[in-house]
């Protein structure tokens, strides 16, 4: 019964790892053998490529190693992720990885038989695991929205506000127990924010938590994301106060990525709101442009340069999205996020009549 439930966790990661370098967590990257005539040794560091490809299978390997009983490689992980402050090439950590990784997982099985079918058994045999207190709260919180839904309150039966009110309470005894050491961790920070802003928590409450984080990791993009939730019109804020918070980001995070967070913020904000976010809220397109722009500069990855174009063919910039489409080639795959954007489209947008 538990090996089925730890393989059904899992049984959603699954992907193609070619192309992925061999690293101490992961020496086989998707089972792989090395090609015939080469040692299986550990790719030395400098010839690792930390590609969005490898970002993912961070993710899964963390995951999976719990459910194969190794229970302290998610934690090394975790630890030397955190102390190297590794990103990927485009610009996300690679903790961010383990994070959405089990935020995904937690929501295959409710969280009681994840206790039971994981946490215990993790619990067992690494005591002192900061990691599983964390995913421990984690679930929680995930399981809580589960059974709240996604809609607006007032359309949300009494008893199931009810079970979210008790499982945040239960995400907020997780992360009672992860402290202090769990506080060394923005995995930490993230869940405290959702179930503080998801309780109605004081706007000084929210904000002293969030500046906490922030002077913590100021650099880690689901801290700011998740604040920003709490500031949109669906949580009683507006579009002038979410604007005010992107400038304040980006200026706190200038002195390495530039104006970038105004491009990934506002690219959340487009994903959660209806409508066209170029018309609705306060983001301009020449400021969007310049924080592509930036992240480019910094992480000039495929993946980014999609993202540039997307959002150019979206703004109806055609030089931009010709420009980028010609950068990319064979390798554009334009639309993440962004309904009727298709790469054909954008095509014939910009290069048809050129």
């Amino acid at each position: 019964m538990v090996r089925s439930i730890r393989l059904a966790l899992v049984a959603g990661l699954a992907f193609c790892a070619s192309g992925a370098l061999a690293q101490w967590w992961d020496p086989m990257p998707g089972g792989r053998p090395p090609p015939i005539g080469r040692p299986m040794f550990q790719t030395p560091p400098e010839e690792l490529v930390y590609s969005p490809l490898v970002y993912d299978r961070a993710g899964l390997v963390a995951v999976e190693s719990v459910m194969n009983g190794d229970f302290g490689k998610p934690d090394r992980m975790h630890d030397e992720f955190l102390k190297e402050g590794r990103r990927a090439t485009h610009g996300l950590f690679l903790l961010e990885s383990i994070q959405m990784a089990w935020d995904r997982q937690v929501r295959v099985v409710d969280a009681a038989t994840l206790r039971q079918a994981v946490l215990q058994p993790w619990e067992k045999a690494n005591p002192g695991s900061r990691l599983r207190k964390l995913v421990e709260a984690i679930a929680w919180q995930r399981q809580a929205w589960n059974a709240r839904g996604g809609g607006y309150a007032g359309r949300v039966p009494g008893e199931s506000m009810a079970i979210f009110r008790e499982r945040l309470g239960r995400a907020r005894k997780a992360l009672e127990a992860a402290e202090p050491e769990g506080r060394e961790s923005p995995l930490w920070y993230w869940v405290a924010l959702i179930v503080a802003g998801s309780s109605g928590q004081p706007e000084q409450a929210l904000s002293a938590l969030y500046e906490d984080a922030a002077a913590r990791f100021p650099y880690y993009h689901t801290i700011h994301a998740t604040r920003m939730n709490y500031l949109l019109p669906q949580w009683g804020g507006d579009f002038d106060r979410v604007d005010a918070f992107v400038r304040q980001v980006v200026e706190r995070t200038r002195q390495k990525d530039g104006e970038a967070f105004y491009a990934w913020l506002y690219m959340d904000v487009a994903r959660k709101i209806d409508g066209d976010y170029l018309s609705v809220t306060r983001a301009t397109w020449p400021l969007m442009k310049k924080g592509f722009e930036d992240m480019l500069a910094r992480y000039p990855d495929a993946h980014n340069r999609n993202l540039f174009a997307t959002h150019a063919c979206r703004a109806r910039d055609k030089a931009t999205t010709a420009k980028l489409l010609a950068e990319l080639g064979p390798a554009a795959s334009l639309g993440l996020d962004s309904p009727g954007i298709t790469t054909e489209s954008c095509r014939r947008f910009a290069l048809e009549g050129a």
